[in-house]
């Protein structure tokens, strides 16, 4: 009897010390992160707000907003608007922003065919063809303390 008791005790010692050195492991690994710095320009007014989405994937990118890993709003300033997003850990990202004239909270559409009556940019300014751009056209890597996006803005 004693020995089975014995080898539960080491087992249960032995499986513990793995648990806790593995934990460690994943406790001490810390995740560089750095700035990304974003600049704004060609506005054709100072009306309203600009609307900022930085994603980290292409889930939802470029336009719900509701999927981006961080989000701003300022006030336009013409000639440029600039954003900072800090600390914000090492990959892949891509920009998408839109000049909210009215100030309604929203991009506002055609009622047809859905093109922007507002101003739209996006990160690596990809060029317009049918629909909005893919994640794979705007992506940028963040692997420094700071980066930086220059994005134009358009209007349809």
């Amino acid at each position: 009897m004693i020995k089975p008791l014995i080898l539960f005790f080491l087992l249960a010692i032995c499986s513990v010390t793995v648990f806790a050195e593995n934990n460690a492991v994943e406790v001490g690994t810390l995740v560089s992160t750095g700035s990304i710095k974003a600049i704004f320009t060609e506005f054709r007014n100072n009306n309203g707000k600009l609307a900022v989405f930085l994603f980290n994937s292409k889930a939802g990118f470029p336009v719900k907003s509701d999927r981006a890993f961080a989000k701003k709003i300022v006030q336009v300033s013409v000639p440029q608007c600039e954003v900072v997003f800090e600390g914000i850990p090492y990959g892949t990202y891509a920009i998408s922003a839109y000049h909210d004239e009215n100030t309604n909270g929203k991009l506002d559409t055609t009622f047809l065919l859905g093109i922007p009556k507002e101003g739209v940019g996006c990160s690596n300014n990809p060029k317009s063809r049918f629909g909005p751009p893919s994640f794979a056209d705007a992506k940028f890597n963040l692997d420094s303390q700071e980066v930086g996006v220059n994005i134009e803005i358009k209007y349809f």
